[in-house]
């Protein structure tokens, strides 16, 4: 079964007042000149889909300007989602399946999941430790319910824990939260070790198939030992320095193409290619295990990819997959033949999206 995104409809979202969108299987195609809203257009399907934004930690920022609040929906694998996310109100967040308010996300977010992929997505190869812990947790929570758990729960032990240790509180205080992060943080490293393991055959897969190049991916826990030892052996430095050092919060995910450190060595051309091979390993990987492909949106990525590049990146979707894909034009880009292609144009922002 192909679960596919049928429609979209946008109230109060970015800088749209109202706007609906109807998809199709295969390719959709976006086309416009920049600051029209493709992005836009891309993150609501997101947001729609997984609660979350790609590009803000805060879905306010989201709400148009001057309005209070802002409404998705949309029909996706026959069901009907909806969201109103309204700050403001004593309920913020209101989710609905076919008109059935939810009360817990975790069915709500069964429905579906999306690989996104941006033009930052290099951040990955060369930004900070917290980026590739992201893009591990973008796999991990739409993967395992218990990966959500686990995180949740880490994180929140984990702020606590750290506030205690800014304020200087007696050790006794430090130490309540240990048990939390020693349940949740022996878990979470678990978890995401077996992901890393399943993850690498698709990534090299995909980059050889871009650059006949050679990646290699590995997992370095943020604890060489148990959660229990390693707070036990840290917990006196811990204190003089005001935060916990040890934990799936110093988690690293090891990139190497052709055995070279891709961050430090690799050229410009190969961390785009090991991004992409990171984002079609990922679309490869939640294709297997939810036994549908999941929805991909691709935000300009085109203009930084040279044209065997671009031909190697729509080549290497799932088949089956569904994409929202935005550019300012389609030159240069090569279409393959064993999908069906839609395209839109979006001229400005009150102007309506019309199939080509």
């Amino acid at each position: 079964m192909v679960n596919i995104l049928t429609r979209l409809t946008l109230q109060h979202f970015r800088s749209f007042s109202s706007k609906s969108l109807e998809l199709h299987p295969g390719l959709n195609f976006i086309i416009g000149p920049n600051a029209q809203g493709k992005t836009s257009l891309l993150e609501a399907a997101c947001v729609l889909l997984r609660l979350k934004s790609p590009l803000t930690h805060t879905l306010t920022e989201a709400i148009r300007f001057g309005e209070e609040a802002f409404f998705l929906a949309g029909s996706y694998g026959g069901k009907e989602l909806s969201m109103r996310f309204s700050p403001g109100e004593k309920v913020k967040r209101l989710l609905q399946i076919d008109d059935v308010t939810q009360q817990e996300t975790t069915d709500y977010l069964s429905t579906g999941c999306i690989v996104w992929f941006g033009s930052d997505d290099r951040e990955i190869i060369n930004g900070p430790g917290e980026r590739r812990r992201r893009f591990l947790d973008s796999a991990g929570l739409q993967l395992s319910n218990d990966y959500r758990k686990h995180l949740k729960f880490y994180e929140k032990a984990l702020r606590s824990r750290n506030l205690v240790l800014r304020k200087q509180r007696p050790r006794r205080e430090v130490e309540a939260y240990n048990s939390i992060l020693i349940e949740n943080g022996d878990a979470l490293m678990n978890l995401r070790a077996h992901l890393c393991k399943a993850l690498a055959p698709q990534a090299a897969q995909a980059c050889h198939s871009i650059s006949q190049e050679k990646l290699m991916l590995h997992y370095q826990p943020g604890a060489s030992m148990t959660m229990r030892e390693a707070l036990e052996n840290s917990l006196a430095k811990e204190i003089e320095l005001g935060m916990t050092l040890v934990g799936p919060h110093r988690d690293e995910l090891l990139i190497r193409l052709n055995d070279i450190p891709t961050a430090t060595f690799g050229s410009e051309g190969q961390r785009r290619t090991v991004a992409l091979s990171l984002k079609l390993g990922l679309a490869n990987l939640l294709h297997q295990e939810k036994l549908t492909p999941p929805l991909l949106l691709l935000d300009d990525v085109f203009g930084e990819l040279d044209p065997e590049r671009r031909s190697a990146l729509l080549a290497g979707l799932p088949l089956e997959a569904q994409a929202l894909l935005t550019t300012t034009d389609m030159e240069g880009i090569e279409l393959p033949q064993t999908t069906t292609t839609h395209f839109f144009a979006l001229k400005d922002e009150i102007s309506e999206l019309s199939l080509f």
